[in-house]
């Protein structure tokens, strides 16, 4: 299972490349990397650790084709390919929960979006692009230089966008470490590759699918505490948005939470009170979506995923400023790193 950490935001973004080169001496595999517009501008960061590293992989976790059309989506996913050659991953999603309350753009038919921003980043990567779509269109549109392919990671939760994964993406970006949403998780993208290789052999879909491998990349909070109390009690409502945000209720049985005790934290979530809502976040909530208490116990809890067929993971440790952050993921790779 490839080991990979979530590079912090809110830092600055020359700390950003130096923590990249930490992850990268720690010996973790890939580090990531959010977009949000009330962050650091993400492309600038990736270039910056992407200069600063040598072998580790970095990846967004992800960047919206409703902020930066596929076009330049393709264009910087070639660029820092450039930069470091086969060394970057482009995770796509349609939208952060900014996007509604915030920036006026809904996302009315997520699946048909996606799929649109996934064959034009791919086209035009690997060549000529030629997408007609209802949201996005690339006709004849071509980068003019050698540009690098690359994999494409698709954010999912609901069953339809887990099964798009599945037959487009090379990999998965998804949330949830119980045993039964991974098995949720495995068979619904299998199920997306099956309709991918009976569109290979009728003809209806690309050749160059044939083979591909998809990952299951599962994104997780850990909380890292020899005092497993203090370690629960810093992990609950780092788990709120993830617990009591917007997501199908068929999930919550998947996660294996409680509908009534999801539907009041999602309540007091929405009226805006974060701080009313993240003290309705359960154990078990937390426990659905990060580990906690000291390296050790937690590297048992990630030798679990692996053994529950996660391909690998994107750890997001604690910390309360950047030298806890630093020290969490420090005493984690004592633990976790072979």
């Amino acid at each position: 299972m490839r080991l990979g950490v979530t590079v912090r935001p809110t830092q600055s973004i020359v700390d950003a490349a130096e923590t990249a080169r930490l992850i990268e001496d720690l010996g973790y595999q890939s580090a990531w990397i959010a977009d949000h517009y009330f962050h650091r501008e993400a492309a600038a960061a990736l270039a910056l650790m992407m200069t600063a590293t040598n072998g580790l992989t970095l990846g967004t976790a992800v960047m919206s084709p409703l902020l930066r059309h596929p076009t330049l989506l393709a264009s910087l996913a070639a660029t820092l390919r450039e930069i470091g050659p086969d060394r970057f991953i482009l995770g796509l999603g349609v939208g952060g929960y900014e996007f509604a309350s915030e920036l006026g753009i809904a996302s009315p038919r997520p699946l048909r979006i996606t799929e649109e921003a996934t064959a034009i980043v791919r086209e035009l990567t690997a060549g000529r692009a030629e997408v007609s779509g209802d949201t996005f269109s690339a006709k004849g549109s071509q980068l003019r230089w050698a540009a690098a392919d690359g994999p494409v990671y698709l954010a999912a939760r609901g069953p339809k966008m887990l099964q798009l994964a599945g037959r487009i993406a090379d990999g998965v970006i998804t949330h949830g470490i119980s045993a039964a949403h991974i098995d949720f998780v495995r068979d619904r993208v299998a199920a997306g590759a099956a309709q991918a290789a009976a569109g290979i052999a009728d003809g209806t879909s690309d050749p160059g699918s044939s083979g591909r491998s998809i990952s299951l990349a599962l994104m997780l909070d850990v909380e890292v505490d020899g005092d497993e109390t203090r370690a629960w009690a810093g992990l609950r409502p780092r788990c709120l948005t993830m617990a009591a945000g917007a997501y199908a209720d068929e999930l919550i049985p998947v996660y294996g939470l409680d509908p009534e005790q999801v539907g009041l934290a999602r309540t007091a979530l929405r009226s805006g009170d974060r701080a009313a809502a993240a003290a309705l976040v359960t154990d078990d909530m937390a426990k659905a979506f990060g580990l906690a208490g000291s390296a050790g116990r937690i590297a048992d809890g990630l030798a679990e995923l692996e053994q529950r067929g996660v391909d690998e993971v994107i750890i997001s440790v604690g910390g309360s400023d950047a030298a806890g952050y630093r020290t969490q993921l420090t005493d984690l790779a004592k633990e976790i790193v072979r």
